[in-house]
């Protein structure tokens, strides 16, 4: 049973499926963070859709058929770079507001700083934590102390759901959260200083 809720909780807290969640409740709840349809559209596609593509795909490219999770893993890390760079670029060209940009840049970031720990530096950081902190992050930010209680139960459940089932270790995850941190504070920085 403890074994069947920890599964549940990881595909609930798979990367797509969080960034999916923040942006219904955005879309629901801040009007101010899409300026119209098509940029929800756009999220969705770019932050939910483009990732989760690695899963189905995995199963008939060549290149990732015969290496199981890793296989998936590493092409999961290249469709959600190739989504990451698409979001942040239309995002420029198209004039998203500064909250929408923030989250666009957070999350390529945060990918490109996964990619230079778990390749460059051979240190494993948790993608899967990594990308659950973010939704975190940003509905603590843009919904304030009111968010804050729900996020550490679901963050609490996303790291011990990783840990039950053994998918990563502890300093795997704490350096997934990191990860994301310090992508969220550049993010910001970047955002506020440095592009008007």
């Amino acid at each position: 049973m403890k074994t069947k809720i920890a599964k549940i909780i990881r595909i609930i807290t798979v990367p797509p499926i969080m960034i999916l969640g923040l942006i219904i409740i955005l879309s629901s709840l801040r009007k101010d963070i899409f300026q119209n349809t098509t940029q929800i559209i756009i999220s969705i596609l770019f932050l939910g859709i483009v990732p989760i593509l690695a899963y189905p795909l995995q199963l008939i490219l060549p290149k990732f058929k015969d290496k199981g999770r890793e296989g998936q893993r590493k092409l999961a890390f290249i469709l959600s770079i190739a989504g990451y760079i698409l979001a942040v670029i239309i995002g420029y060209f198209m004039g998203v507001g500064s909250n929408l940009q923030f989250i666009y840049n957070t999350y390529l970031i945060s990918v490109i700083l996964l990619t230079i720990l778990n390749k460059g530096f051979h240190i494993r950081a948790s993608g899967h934590a990594c990308s659950a902190t973010g939704p975190l992050l940003f509905l603590v930010y843009l919904f304030g102390f009111k968010a804050i209680v729900p996020c550490i139960i679901l963050g609490s459940l996303t790291i011990w759901a990783s840990l039950t089932l053994k998918r990563h270790t502890k300093k795997d995850i704490t350096m997934g959260i990191i990860t994301c941190i310090f992508a969220f504070g550049f993010a910001w920085l970047l955002q506020r200083y440095l592009i008007k």
